[in-house]
């Protein structure tokens, strides 16, 4: 359609002078002209071609259940963020992707390592708290987004769906797949520090018959604001979609990525009660030249059958395979400054912090051959029927998964001296010493069978009842364990626009690690209960508008100072630290959610949560009733795509997020401080929406603010890491 706008009186309406061929301009009545008036008006007219794309709201549905509903329906929160959106925030890991999500955060997420993040406060299990497709993977990688149609935010989400999982939700990718008539693309970018990329991806052997297979490949070559932790990936995938006759269907995905680079490590708070500064984010401490970057292997795999046996009945089939391999290699900033005899030069400040001066040990810490490895097959039977006017949409079937870890039996943990935070850093000469080869370190295997139904009762109300009957075998149980693991939910739809909903279900997790420093060092903890309740309410209306309240109760996991044995450290004595779990977090919020086109000229994805997270019953008076680290009371995110009147084919793309205090220690005494950060693109397209080639720029936190970004926790242990600085990114898209 054409946008029009006359000078003097600014707006998207109409104009008296005739609007080009390809417009589509309504007829408009003559202009009325006064009998005193001698001469024709003079008018200037701008006109404004197209209107803004509507690609930030996903029409797919969603994997967040058995039923595969659209997420209006989805008596869950979920946020979808588009490839349209990631595409216009230049985004190439999940890191730039989250922070359209007001309820996700990073816990630990390293420049040049993979990250761990949190969901609703509650840090995300890398070993089941990853998806693709709805199949869990190894969740220690950067999955590429490359070849991702969207990327969804599963919150909140009961054990019926994914089994064992993270208590806060999942993390899916969804995966591109070939369609009839897609061209090849090309895609480049740079930034201002140097780093270069490219990728291609295009439809192998065409598309016949409703099968096709969609080839991506992709180099980059990373160059980022860490002195030092520079590094290069390159990643190929093959997704694939075959038709099987007239009522079956195969989707089948294929991925590998190999990615090399060192990555920085995080401050530690000075004497455990000081947040260093000044400090820089370009800073690498204790940086080596000699130390060996990390070497990243992943390999994801999966298919999915889809087979129609009658009318209203469908068979499911699926199965994956998932890889990580890291060869771990860190000069490891951590705890006091040591003499030559191993003894702390800050003896009253505990050992798992820098020393009050800055001061700190570095360690050569190499841990070659981590492999970790998930996969999983399911069978789901899903069916439709009618007794008298309710019908029914039932489920049920089963499911296997496997997880297991191998780690050196002897890892290179080698203290090499003495650096200080405020100094340059020291280049020590580096340890001989070799790591063992890795050996099975933990394993984890789930068998489950699965019922659901949803009842579709008189007055646009749907009842839904189900649950997963599980039986765990865990490196840390002696025997199998079995469980029922229900879900509950209720949706309300009185306009076919608004859906209303509520849901209650309890989770199985896995347990957290200990850190090597306690009584009970790097043992894994038992799988654990996380119950959830949730109530919210969508419409959509060209925009996705959500809410939901939602509370969330689980263990609280911390290092505590025990007073003899107990069943986590049976060996221990009174005084020691145990990693065990006593008393419980609770998670209570709201969070607020806009996806999608608020007007013709104007496109938005928008997220505010404001959250509770509360310790209680700990058996340390001084975490009770106290704010969980690293979790903000407030968090808001908003990104606009803007239609420039004036230009044909520019759009402006401003973004702001606000992030609230966060705690840095279990006590509350110490917090890092509140932020705003702005952020500011353009994407231009030559010829308008339709052109072939597409230039973006993106520039990240334009103000160059400092802030520490996150103080979450790794294995047991605190750190806190800096935010980026400003980053420019240009890409260009071509679509032959």
């Amino acid at each position: 359609m054409s946008l029009l706008a006359t000078a003097g009186s600014f707006g998207w309406g109409q104009s008296t002078t005739s609007a080009p061929a390809d417009a589509q301009t309504p007829n408009a009545p003559a202009p009325q002209v006064s009998s005193q008036q001698k001469l024709d008006r003079v008018t200037t007219t701008v006109v404004v071609h197209g209107e803004v794309k509507d690609d930030y709201l996903s029409d797919a549905s969603t994997s967040a259940g058995l039923d595969n509903l659209p997420v209006r329906e989805t008596p869950l929160s979920v946020l979808a963020i588009t490839s349209g959106l990631m595409s216009d925030q230049i985004a190439r890991v999940l890191s730039d992707v989250v922070k359209n999500d007001a309820s996700i955060g990073e816990d630990y997420a390293p420049v040049g390592y993979y990250g761990d993040y949190e969901i609703r406060g509650f840090p995300i299990d890398l070993a089941t708290g990853m998806q693709i497709n709805g199949m869990t993977i190894a969740g220690e990688q950067d999955v590429a987004l490359e070849n991702k149609q969207r990327v969804e935010f599963i919150k909140g989400i009961a054990g019926l769906e994914s089994g064992i999982a993270s208590a806060g939700g999942v993390i899916d990718y969804a995966t591109k797949e070939p369609y009839a008539g897609e061209r090849p693309t090309l895609d480049i970018e740079t930034d201002h520090r140097g780093t270069s990329y490219g990728a291609v991806q295009f439809v192998a052997r065409g598309f016949h018959g409703g099968s096709g297979l969609l080839i991506t490949a992709a180099g980059e070559d990373i160059h980022t604001y860490v002195e030092g932790a520079n590094g290069w990936r390159g990643m190929g995938a093959a997704n694939g979609r075959w038709q099987l006759g007239s009522v079956t269907q195969l989707m089948t995905d294929f991925e590998y990525q190999h990615k090399v680079g060192r990555s920085e490590a995080g401050y530690q708070l000075l004497g455990g009660t000081t947040v260093p500064s000044p400090v820089y984010p370009s800073v690498m401490l204790g940086f080596q030249p000699w130390s060996k970057p990390n070497t990243f292997d992943t390999l994801n795999a999966g298919a999915r059958l889809e087979r129609r046996l009658a009318a209203n009945w469908n068979l499911h089939l699926g199965g994956s395979y998932s890889h990580s391999l890291v060869d771990d290699n860190v000069i490891w900033p951590y705890g006091p400054a040591l003499d030559a005899d191993g003894n702390s030069l800050c003896p009253d400040s505990p050992y798992y912090f820098f020393c009050p001066d800055g001061s700190y040990e570095i360690y050569d810490y190499r841990s070659p051959g981590e492999l970790r490895i998930d996969a999983i097959g399911e069978a789901l039977l899903q069916g439709h029927f009618s007794t008298g006017k309710i019908s029914h949409d039932v489920a049920g079937g089963g499911s296997l998964f496997h997880r297991s870890v191998d780690l050196s039996s002897s890892i290179v943990y080698q203290p090499l001296g003495v650096e200080n935070v405020y100094q340059p850093n020291i280049v020590y000469a580096p340890d001989d010493a070799q790591a063992g080869a890795s050996a099975l370190a933990d394993y984890n295997h789930q068998s489950a069978g699965i019922v659901q139904e949803r009842a579709h009762l008189p007055g646009h109300v749907v009842l839904q009842a189900g649950g997963r009957f599980v039986r765990v075998t865990d490196f840390n149980y002696t025997a199998a364990r079995s469980l029922w693991l229900p879900q509950y939910a209720a949706t309300y739809s009185p306009v076919e626009s608004l859906t209303l909903y509520g849901n209650y279900g309890t989770l199985l997790s896995l347990g957290p690690q200990a850190p090597w420093w306690v009584d009970n060092t790097s043992a894994f903890l038992t799988p654990f209960m996380t119950r959830q309740a949730e109530v919210g309410a969508k419409y959509e209306r060209g925009i996705l508008l959500t809410a939901a309240l939602f509370r969330m109760r689980q263990p609280f996991f911390y290092p505590r100072v025990i007073d003899g044995a107990d069943a986590f450290c049976p060996t221990g004595s009174a005084g020691d630290q145990c990693f065990e779990s006593d008393g419980h977090e609770t998670h209570e919020g709201i969070e607020m959610n806009a996806q999608g086109k608020a007007a013709n000229w104007i496109q938005l994805s928008a997220s505010g949560t404001a959250m509770r997270a509360v310790s209680t019953g700990t058996g340390t008076p001084s975490f009770d009733d106290k704010q969980v680290i690293n979790v903000p009371r407030f968090h808001t995110n908003l990104f606009a795509d803007l239609l420039v009147a004036h230009a044909r084919g520019l759009h402006l793309m401003p973004g702001w997020s606000y992030t609230s205090r966060k705690e840095a220690t279990r006590d509350d005494v110490v917090s890092v401080g509140g932020y705003n950060i702005f952020n500011l693109g353009a994407r231009y397209t030559p010829g308008g929406e339709k052109g072939r080639i597409t230039l973006h720029m993106y520039a990240d936190n334009i103000l160059d603010k400092r802030y520490w970004k996150d103080t979450g926790a790794s294995y047991g242990d605190t750190f806190i890491h800096q935010g980026a600085p400003t980053t420019v990114r240009l890409s260009a898209h071509y679509s032959f």
